[in-house]
This record gives structure tokens, C-alpha cells and sequence, in this order.
């Protein structure tokens, strides 16, 4: 049973858990529109070189040239659609991958019928390679080398004198078999790698403990941030109180799940691609193009929820108007932790919360 379980994991996830694979999908999106942006330029230009030598030597009247117009007219429209609508609609990516797939089987195919007297050699090469330029679970992969295979021995049967076309359906047969079986196991080490990749990647950029962006991902993106608002930034910086107290008074234990809880009331308002534990009780957060007040109210929230649960908050608040220079992310954000510590002063004169009265 478990090696039945294993294989259908490999032919269907790639020989990863279901769950495993659902979670790499923004991955296997990701890599899977940058290597589509690169074959299908190549493709293109691949195409029209070749338009333009079979024009040059044989006219436009040759069935080659109308073949590969087509078919470079259809890259680059592939890749416009890459370049211009996949970032707002990520599930083109997959069906691009198989345009563009379907391109180059029919491509093949077509270039293997203009000689019906030799073997289908390009139809072969590429159902060996095609699968493999980009990631895709197994069993869709495979079901496209099935429909490949059959359309091509139908149309081969046709076509073709009997022995060549016994020759091109017996290699397509048995080289599409190897096809499968070879797409099984390099999509899983392909997918094995991605996985590993982005749990380094996760490693990295997050704060273990909270599960919020850290510090060092915090350096990267400091300077992208502007770049996403149109009229405004708002930088909230955020500092426990009595994080040492809790610590020393009920152990560590406490204090990390009284960070836990910051950090996720922090991420509920402000998103966990803007939420960041830069130390070990501060926290920053940024809303691009919101409105202040609005801000202060969710801060203020925020604080009330804690201070239901017997925690303090201490928060600074700075703006930016976005103009034609560029925002200051030094300026805005030491702002916002000027203000931060004016907070925690004030919280720390109340009697009841001064430490050299406890």
C-alpha cells in the first residue's frame, strides 16, 4: 500500500504530499512565468529568423514560411501576454505553458509530415524535451504526451507508406513511454529543489517565533515599499511594555506567546507582506495610501484587544505625502520611532507602571 501511495504521489504531486504541492504553487507560478517570458522570446525570435531565410530562399508561397509566421506570431503573442496581463491574472501562467507546449508539438508535427518519406525525428526529439522546460505535476504532462502520441499516429497512418509509418508510430510509442517515465522523476527532483528552495527562502525573510517578515527581509524591502503607494505612506512602529518583567516574572514561555500575540494582531491590520519583528519587542508595519485616522483607530484597537489580555503596546505613527522625490525611508521610519518611545515614556511615567516603584 505505501508503495502504491508513493507512486501516486509522484504521479500526481511530483512525489510530494498534496499539501506540499498546494503550497509550492505560487512557486511553481513564479518560475513558471519567468521561464515562459525567456522560451517563448526565444521562440519567437527562433521563428521569424526562420520566416525570413525560407521567404528569402523560397517566397512566401512555401508552406514553411506560413508555418513558421504562425508560429512566431503566436510566441509573441505568448509573450505579451506574459509581459503585460500574467502579473494580474496568475492563472494564465498554465495555460500559456501548454499554448506554447502545443506550439511546438504541432510545429513538429507539421515539419515531419512535409517529408513523408524519413522518419519523424523533430516529433521525437521534441516529446522527449518539451516536457521538462517547465514544472507541472506529472500526470498533466503526461496525459499531453498521450494526446500527442495518438494524434500523431493517427495523422501518421495517413499520411506516411507503411513501413516509415510503422517505424515513426513504433519510435513515437516507445520514446513517449520513455518521455513519461523521464518526466516523472526529473519533475520531482525539479520540485524536490523548488521546495527546498523556498523553505530557504521562508527561513530567511521570516521571524520564526512570529511568523511575521524579520529583520533581514525588513533591509530588502525597505526600499521597495514606496514604490507600491501612489499618494501616501504610514510607518507604525510598535515596542511591547514589560516584555523583561513577563520574562523574569513568568518565564520565557510567556513572553514569547505575549509577542505571538502582538505580532498577529499586527498582521491582521497591516498584512504579513508589510508586518516586520525588527527586534526583540519592536515592531514595524507600513499601509500604503490609507488614511491616518484610520490608522490611529486600528492602533487604537489593537491596544484595547491587548490590554484585554493584560498586555501593553507602545505605537509611533509617522506619514510621508508621496511627491515626485522619492520618500526617505530613514526619515519616516526613525520618525515613527521618535514617536514610539515618546509613547512608552509616557506609559512608563503612570505610577503603576513605573518600574522603580515595583
Amino acid at each position: 500500500m505505501k508503495l502504491l501511495e508513493n507512486f501516486k504521489n509522484l504521479f500526481l504531486y511530483a512525489g510530494l504530499s498534496k499539501e506540499e504541492y498546494h503550497e509550492l504553487r505560487p512557486s511553481i507560478c513564479k518560475e513558471n512565468q519567468n521561464l515562459l517570458g525567456v522560451f517563448s522570446m526565444i521562440g519567437a525570435m527562433m521563428f521569424f529568423i526562420l520566416f525570413v531565410t525560407s521567404l528569402l530562399s523560397r517566397g512566401f508561397a512555401s508552406i514553411n514560411s506560413t508555418t513558421y509566421l504562425v508560429s512566431g506570431i503566436t510566441m509573441l503573442a505568448i509573450l505579451i501576454c506574459v509581459r503585460c496581463f500574467v502579473s494580474k491574472f496568475p492563472s494564465l501562467v498554465m495555460m500559456l505553458v501548454y499554448v506554447f507546449e502545443i506550439v511546438l508539438y504541432i510545429f513538429a508535427i507539421h515539419v515531419s509530415m512535409m517529408h513523408p518519406d524519413k522518419p519523424a525525428v523533430s516529433a521525437v526529439a521534441l516529446l522527449l524535451v518539451s516536457p521538462l522546460l517547465f514544472y507541472d505535476c506529472p500526470i498533466r504532462l503526461s496525459a499531453l504526451i498521450v494526446a500527442v502520441i495518438t494524434i500523431f499516429c493517427i495523422i501518421v497512418s495517413k499520411i506516411k507508406g507503411t513501413e516509415i509509418a510503422d517505424t515513426d508510430i513504433w519510435n513515437m510509442i516507445t520514446f513517449g513511454m520513455v518521455a513519461i517515465v523521464t518526466t516523472m522523476f526529473i519533475m520531482r527532483i525539479k520540485m524536490r529543489a523548488l521546495a527546498q528552495a523556498r523553505q530557504l527562502e521562508y527561513v530567511s525573510q521570516t521571524d520564526i517565533l512570529t511568523g511575521l517578515k524579520n529583520r533581514n527581509y525588513f533591509e530588502i524591502m525597505v526600499q521597495e515599499i514606496p514604490e507600491r503607494c501612489a499618494s501616501n505612506l504610514i510607518c507604525v512602529y510598535g515596542d511591547v511594555n514589560g516584555l523583561h518583567e513577563i520574562n523574569n516574572n513568568h518565564g520565557h514561555d510567556a513572553g514569547d506567546k505575549m509577542l505571538r500575540e502582538v505580532a498577529e494582531r499586527i498582521r491582521q491590520s497591516f498584512g504579513l507582506e508589510h508586518s516586520f519583528r525588527v527586534g526583540g519587542d519592536e515592531f514595524v508595519a507600513f499601509r500604503m495610501d490609507g488614511k491616518p485616522e484610520e490608522v490611529h483607530g486600528e492602533i487604537e484597537k489593537i491596544r484595547e484587544e491587548l490590554f484585554k489580555k493584560g498586555y501593553h503596546v507602545a505605537f509611533g505613527v509617522a506619514v510621508r505625502e508621496k511627491t515626485d522625490s522619492r520618500i526617505n525611508m530613514y526619515e519616516i521610519v526613525k520618525e515613527a520611532e521618535s514617536n514610539m518611545y515618546a509613547a512608552k515614556k509616557e506609559f512608563y511615567l503612570q505610577p503603576e507602571n513605573n518600574r522603580k516603584t515595583r
